[in-house]
């Protein structure tokens, strides 16, 4: 029996295996990282046609992977926005990163869906550029947390402090601990 890490995987030592077999178990450790993750994954050539689609672009976008495969990742961007893919393209095609570039994209159902987008170049066995691969987070979520915060903000800013209590209570709405018994 193969050890185990801590992390619970058996380590098999590297040296005693053929190669091909090797391969095949860093294959499948790969494709299981991607299926598992809670972000998009996707792949596309560098005509923009996507080759993959994890279940998290599933669940995000609501294409099953053999609607989007073969499809142009033009499927889930607004029509306002189809420009963003030929400057990202061109951007890929000089071998340049896209990081964290938060932008809206479009569900199978037609609603929009904020989401922050990391775009890599994918390189051949030669090291020459044949795709890219995106993983985009569903960040919908937090702009509206970040806009309702930023409108209370600006609010209260305008609004004279009418007495202590008022302050207290917007105070444990920025801090919410858990308040102090009161004295007699």
């Amino acid at each position: 029996m193969a050890p185990k890490s801590e992390s619970g995987l058996q380590r098999k030592p590297f040296v005693s295996e053929p190669a091909l077999e090797r391969a095949e178990r860093l294959a499948n450790l790969l494709a299981s990282i991607v299926e598992s993750s809670d972000d998009a994954i996707v792949s596309k050539n560098l005509d923009g046609i996507i080759t993959s689609w994890n279940k998290a672009a599933e669940r995000i976008f609501g294409y099953s992977a053999s609607e989007a495969i073969g499809q142009p990742i033009t499927l889930v961007i607004p029509q306002d926005r189809q420009s963003e893919e030929i400057a990202i393209l061109t951007r890929i095609r000089r071998g340049e990163r896209i990081d964290h570039f938060e932008t809206v994209r479009q569900r199978k159902d037609g609603s929009l869906i904020n989401i922050s987008l990391t775009v890599s170049p994918v390189k051949d066995a030669n090291g020459i550029i044949v795709g890219a691969s995106k993983i985009a987070r569903d960040i919908t979520e937090q702009n509206e947390l970040r806009n309702r915060l930023a409108f209370w903000l600006a609010r209260r800013s305008t609004e004279p402090r009418t007495s202590s209590r008022t302050y207290r209570q917007s105070s444990i709405f920025l801090n919410p601990t858990r308040p102090r018994a009161s004295r007699k």
